[in-house]
């Protein structure tokens, strides 16, 4: 067993799904709240996007990889990106971009890639 997965197996998956969802919940407010009332950060935005749903995607497998397939995770939070944009666009001040998608599904693929590595070693 390598020192990865000794290390992900003293943490139980319990508070891998807590994190999950608590980091769920908070970017899905952050997504859905108006443009005006959002926190100014420097980063750019589709750093944001990317980073967000890397992190997403690591808890997600770190929780839930024993219930679900790697391709299942990764598909259900990209469509998960993908609703976000199309609920935005009737946000106003907010807007619809398929660059963002493109962000979400690029902060999803290295983990998934990642663990797809791992769990064949």
């Amino acid at each position: 067993m390598s020192l990865l997965a000794k290390w992900k197996n003293t943490i139980d998956a319990r508070w891998w799904i807590a994190a999950f969802w608590l980091v769920w919940c908070a970017a899905t407010v952050l997504m859905l709240l108006p443009a005006k009332d959002l926190p100014h950060v420097n980063i750019w935005d589709k750093a944001e996007h990317a980073g967000t749903f890397f992190m997403l995607m690591t808890l997600a497998v770190l929780g839930y990889f024993k219930k679900y397939s790697l391709h299942r995770l990764a598909l259900l939070l990209i469509a998960y990106g993908i609703a976000i944009e199309c609920i935005q666009f009737f946000i106003p001040s907010r807007s619809f971009s398929v660059l963002d998608m493109v962000a979400d599904s690029i902060g999803v693929l290295p983990v998934w890639l990642i663990a797809l590595q791992l769990g064949r070693t």
